[in-house]
């Protein structure tokens, strides 16, 4: 993956990213856009991982260290 830059010129640091609502319909896209172009982790918060469940169960992935789902209401 090509190194990604600020505005400046500068490399983008990797961040830990708390995605509330990851299950719903724009949470789960941003989520995969966020697994499949960056290199930050993703914490997925949400009641229900029907529509992120295949970003999170495929061990062989790249990402698979990278997204964490956690069920709260």
């Amino acid at each position: 993956m090509a190194g990604r830059v600020d505005l400046d010129g500068n490399p983008i640091k990797a961040l830990t990213i708390c995605m509330i609502g990851a299950g719903g319909f724009i949470g789960s896209h941003l989520c995969e856009k966020l697994m499949s172009e960056t290199q930050h982790k993703v914490l997925a918060v949400d009641v229900y991982n029907d529509k992120i469940k295949h970003l999170l169960e495929p061990a062989s992935l790249d990402w698979t260290d990278r997204i964490q789902f956690h069920r709260l209401n």
